[in-house]
């Protein structure tokens, strides 16, 4: 079994927002990119990629920002973060408009990464996971294709999805508010699955999320999807309270993440026990109403060309690790 991780980094004026600077940034990508895994690092053709240190299997890989799908809708997105009455504005997703494109392309990124790999699984990781990436012991994916049959996407979902999912509603109100419903700083794909994956998540923001003056992060996007049941193949690999290096922790057999939910999620669990119950149904997404044939439909239909990955960097055999 071949696995490769995927990355990257894109300026989106985060420096201003919380001092996180494009220094640091390199920095945690570095450290992430010692994980004993292949890497393709996406990048934008004008950064100067001369900090990144690469291990001889890694990959820089040179996408546009505006050549990404939730870039095109850049007006849209705007207006939408500029306007709504409804939005978490704490969240720099409704600060920095391009922090939430970015943050909705990881999908995106990951469909590009599927044609440039042979490999059977892609994980995705945060170019700054590293801070919550523990001890891999000795570097060997313990992980197995048995363990892996049938998996299109593995996921780690949190208390909050959990929730919804037991209680069998989740609130269309819910999307604005940024809640975390899975971690998305790590997850794993497969590569077969890759780019239906990544279509799945642009025809509910196309379809569904901009005409009604919808948007939010991809944790909100990725959990609705599994909620819906749009995600078809998708397995959760553990509940918890969130954070954590999870998809890279479950690969390597490592010490898993044990942050306990803290008073503040507890709480809000408790609220949003008698909010979900209470809520009327047709105010609800519910479980199975994603549109597949309307899905199939508009993936017939979708004549746009993706623009092509320009690797300037590397033009050799495509990375991949074998467990």
């Amino acid at each position: 079994m071949k696995i490769t991780a995927v990355t990257g980094f894109y300026d989106v004026g985060r420096a201003s927002y919380d001092n996180r600077s494009i220094e640091k940034y390199i920095f945690w990508l570095n450290q992430t990119l010692t994980t004993p895994l292949p890497f393709l690092v996406f990048l934008d053709p004008a950064f100067d990629a001369s900090g990144v240190v690469l291990k001889p299997e890694d990959r820089i890989v040179r996408v546009a920002k505006h050549d990404l799908t939730m870039f095109r809708h850049r007006a849209r997105i705007e207006q939408i973060v500029a306007t709504s009455q409804t939005v978490n504005r704490r969240d720099i997703a409704f600060n920095i408009p391009e922090y939430g494109m970015m943050v909705m392309s990881k999908l995106e990124l990951v469909k590009r990464a599927a044609g440039q790999t042979d490999a059977d699984f892609l994980v995705w990781i945060d170019a700054g996971l590293n801070r919550v990436i523990p001890d891999l012991g000795d570097g060997i994916v313990k992980i197995t294709a048995a363990e892996l049959e049938g998996v299109s996407f593995g996921l780690n979902t949190t208390l909050h999805l959990a929730q919804r999912m037991r209680i069998g509603k989740f609130q269309r109100r819910m999307v604005g508010t940024t809640l975390a419903m899975m971690s998305a700083g790590d997850f794993i794909v497969a590569r077969s699955f890759a780019e239906e994956l990544s279509d799945r998540m642009d025809f509910m923001v196309e379809q569904e999320w901009l005409p009604a003056g919808l948007w939010d992060n991809e944790q909100i996007a990725i959990g609705t999807l599994l909620f819906r049941g749009g995600l078809p193949g998708a397995r959760i690999l553990k509940t918890h309270v969130g954070g954590g290096a999870n998809t890279v922790t479950w690969l390597f057999g490592a010490e898993p993440y044990k942050r306990k939910p803290p008073l503040y999620v507890r709480w809000r669990l408790l609220l949003d026990e008698f909010r979900t119950r209470l809520a009327p149904a047709e105010d609800c997404y519910l479980p199975g109403d994603f549109p597949e044939a309307t899905f199939q439909a508009y993936v017939a239909s979708r004549a746009a060309p993706m623009a092509p990955a320009n690797d300037v960097d590397d033009l050799g055999t495509p990375p991949a690790v074998t467990a």
